[in-house]
């Protein structure tokens, strides 16, 4: 027997979906090719019931392969990114938590989805460090050490 000329699938993570052009080459290989379902198991290294999954397709493709569930009507990427861009225009709307903001914005969904869609965005909320001031003492000797290794001296 010779090899199929499909490569086997590349490495990927536990869940993630299998591309369409590996379960087309699982499909081909056994009604066109004869192989055996073991065969199958063993060359693509998947479970019995994923490889019996894909055979059991009637179309190449799945009508919605990257996600399945409630659609995100509330939010989507555009307001999001406008709703950055208003958190972040100055100090007063950046202290805004967000039950406030979605009250002075006037957004539909919860705080929680404001902050989730936020969080997804790469923006994050945070209680940012208290550091205390300088003491006069502690200012004048910075200014010293400045001025003294600003000429090469010490």
């Amino acid at each position: 027997m010779s090899l199929p000329r499909t490569p086997p699938m590349s490495l990927r993570l536990s869940g993630e979906e299998i591309r369409t052009k590996h379960k087309e080459a699982i499909r081909q290989l056994y009604k066109v090719g004869k192989w055996s379902l073991q065969r199958l198991i063993g060359y693509y290294d998947l479970a019995d019931s994923t490889v019996r999954k894909i055979l059991s397709y009637n179309v190449p493709e799945r009508a919605r392969p990257t996600r399945t569930g409630r659609p995100r009507e509330s939010l989507n990427a555009r307001d999001v990114r406008d709703l950055i861009e208003y958190i972040s225009t100055d100090y007063a709307t950046r202290e805004l938590n967000w039950l406030q903001l979605r009250k002075e914005l006037h957004l539909k969904c919860s705080a929680a989805t404001i902050r989730r869609r936020c969080n997804e965005a790469g923006y994050y909320s945070y209680i940012e460090c208290q550091k205390p001031y300088l003491s006069r003492a502690q200012a004048d000797a910075r200014w010293i050490w400045a001025i003294a290794h600003m000429f090469g001296q010490l």
